[in-house]
């Protein structure tokens, strides 16, 4: 087991490195005998290890546990999440625009992914983090933002990010001055500007988190993939992931320019050449997943235009 202590509150475990996704890590929130943990990953990574983790820090999973708390709904997040409930009778917390991924786990594949009938049959047989191979569980408790969660004499403050999934929160304690940051900030390791959205994602709102993230007190940022950063390397960390989603769209434009008219297969083509920029490589559908919701944002602000032939231009 890999029980890190971050400060005298909280704790990281980490589960096994996998391929783009590096550590899947989760947290635990620790004050008065009482823990939180937060996003408890598949079940495999860390799976069991949390169990071991609140043993050794003398807390009675049984008792002490007071919930589960997700960033979101995808399933190297929460499919951990009905095995280590069903364990614990820990309640499970997560925003409602993410709480099917959990009563209804297949919506992933059905409306987060942009897929085709292909890839639909190849999930199937996914054996990555994002496999959805885990039972459905109902939430105790939707979170909104601005909500609080209280650990002992410790409170987490909910923020609705709402930028990589439409139910994304990142949770920030201002006692510590640390930030869980889920996946909005970081979710490819040591590379920020490799980064993914689901379909209900937005890439308006993802700009719009890093700008509220960025303003806030923290010296320990906690993504849930990669390490953990400190002090003012947070503050560069947030701006690097900033720049690589401006720098994910602006050769968007580069390359919808350079075309002049072009289909999204011959844009995933383009992109998957340029060398400039990091891009999801460990899921065929992550990129075009992505680029649908980037285009999505283009067209909204005016950039660039789509026709029913399946045609994207410069406005």
């Amino acid at each position: 087991m890999t029980l890190t202590e971050i400060t005298k509150n909280v704790y990281s475990v980490n589960g096994g490195f996998i391929d783009d996704f590096g550590f899947i890590t989760s947290h635990i929130v620790v004050d008065d005998e009482e823990a939180l943990v937060i996003d408890p990953g598949t079940a495999g990574a860390p799976g069991k290890l949390i169990s071991q983790a609140l043993s050794s820090l003398g807390i009675d999973e049984m008792g002490g546990l007071i919930g589960i708390l997700c960033t979101h709904g995808h399933p190297d997040h929460i499919g951990g999440v009905s095995r280590f409930a069903s364990k614990t009778k820990a309640p499970v917390f997560i925003h409602r625009e993410d709480a099917e991924l959990l009563s209804a786990p297949q919506v992933f594949v059905e409306k987060r992914l942009k897929l085709d009938r292909a890839g639909r049959i190849s999930m199937k047989f996914e054996k990555g983090p994002l496999k959805v191979n885990y039972n459905a569980i109902e939430v105790d408790r939707m979170i909104g933002d601005g909500d609080q969660i209280r650990v002992g004499s410790l409170k987490l403050e909910v923020i609705h990010t709402a930028g990589h999934s439409a139910g994304h929160c990142a949770f920030f304690e201002p006692k510590g001055k640390v930030l869980f940051s889920g996946d909005e900030l970081n979710n490819f390791p040591n590379d920020p500007r490799k980064f993914y959205v689901d379909l209900s994602g937005s890439i308006p709102a993802k700009f719009a988190a890093i700008d509220r993230l960025e303003g806030l007190d923290a010296e320990y940022l906690l993504p849930a993939h990669d390490t953990m950063h400190l002090f003012e390397n947070v503050r560069i960390q947030i701006a690097e992931v900033r720049d690589g989603v401006k720098q994910f769209q602006d050769q968007v434009i580069d390359l919808i320019s350079a075309r002049g008219e072009v289909d999204l297969a011959q844009l995933i083509h383009d992109l998957s050449r340029v060398t400039s920029i990091s891009l999801p490589t460990t899921m065929d559908a992550l990129l075009p997943t992505t680029l649908q919701v980037a285009l999505e944002s283009l067209q909204s602000a005016g950039l660039v235009r789509y026709s029913d032939a399946g045609i994207w231009s410069i406005a």
